[in-house]
């Protein structure tokens, strides 16, 4: 399957660098070329975009400006002649973060994340359709956690939700708090897909105990969970079923 490519740049050079190097990608297909910000806000709220390779210093409006107002945007590597950027732009979900001139490996490198990326999007929803037919039950069904020297029982059905917290991960239930030694892909590994969802790179959401949701995060009864931007797929089926 092709994955529609858009390069946003005021710099005709940058765009044509970009323009080659999409070329010799059989898997990507360039349908759009931007000199501005305005433009592409304009070309992405039509749809069919899949990945945006986006410049930051631009005039009128910077790409940073960009990918904070539209809602839904497609995967997305920045590009720019300045690092300064980078921890903003991974802050925004960005795939990718390209410092001109850009080379072809790098670029590559680049866009083999942006795949798995849109990869993992397209399978959550079907994870979601295989998880209905589970026969898991959270609320019968319990599970042991090392917390400090000892193995705490919880029931599934009481955890709210799961926070990564470095070599940790906080298990949050009504009651209290319990500091777990893995990591949260360990932990979601454990826990039936049906009911729990991972949400953010450094969250997992049991949907039984959703709240209100957002576009930007989930609402439970003790605490708010943030959405990542490669995650919004997933949830936003929950939303709509």
């Amino acid at each position: 399957m092709k994955i529609n490519c858009l390069i946003v740049d005021d710099e005709p050079l940058a765009r044509t660098v970009l323009r080659d190097h999409i070329g010799k990608i059989d898997s990507l297909e360039l349908v759009g070329e931007c000199r501005n910000a305005l433009e592409a806000n304009t070309e992405i709220l039509k749809g069919g975009i899949d990945l945006v390779f986006l410049d930051i210093n631009m005039p009128l409006m910077s790409g940073i400006e960009l990918a904070k107002q539209i809602k839904e945007m497609p995967a997305l590597i920045f590009t720019t002649a300045y690092s300064e950027h980078a921890l903003e732009g991974f802050e925004l979900d960005a795939v990718d973060y390209l410092v001109k001139p850009i080379t072809f490996n790098r670029f590559v490198r680049a866009v083999n994340k942006a795949i798995k990326w849109l990869s993992r999007s397209n399978n959550s929803l079907k994870e979601m359709e295989e998880a209905k037919e589970s026969s898991v039950q959270a609320d019968e069904s319990f599970a042991y956690f090392k917390v400090e020297n000892k193995m705490v029982r919880l029931m599934l059905a009481d955890i709210i939700a799961a926070e990564s917290q470095g070599h940790y991960v906080k298990i949050y239930t009504a009651k209290e708090n319990h500091l777990v030694y893995q990591s949260i892909s360990q932990l979601e590994d454990r826990l039936p897909s049906g009911i729990f969802v991972r949400c953010h790179r450094s969250f997992i959401i049991n949907i039984q105990h959703i709240k209100a949701m957002t576009y930007h995060h989930i609402e439970t009864d003790i605490l708010k969970v943030p959405i990542g931007r490669s995650y919004k797929a997933s949830i936003q089926h929950i939303i709509e079923k």
